[in-house]
């Protein structure tokens, strides 16, 4: 019995009796594949990096709006403390 036998429907795949496995001996199809997988990879990666940054930027605008409230706040205690308790 052959080990790879020719699929019907491409002329450039094989099935490997052993695995049953369908095999692409088309090596352009395959660094066409291998080249789109890098690229997807690469803009998933990318888009995790700027979702990671845009939450750094909301965490640090959510301690500055933190720290302003804080500083108004302080600041109206002053002028309170200014004008109706001297």
């Amino acid at each position: 019995m052959e080990r790879y036998l020719k699929v019907e429907s491409d002329v450039s795949l094989i099935r490997d009796m052993e695995s049953n496995a369908i095999v692409n001996t088309n090596r352009s199809e395959f660094d066409k594949f291998m080249k789109l997988s890098e690229a997807k990879y690469k803009e998933k990666a990318e888009f995790e990096t700027l979702k990671s940054d845009v939450n750094t930027m909301k965490n640090d605008l959510d301690e500055i709006k933190s720290l302003l409230k804080s500083i108004v706040h302080k600041w109206i205690i002053n002028i309170y403390d200014r004008f109706y308790l001297t």
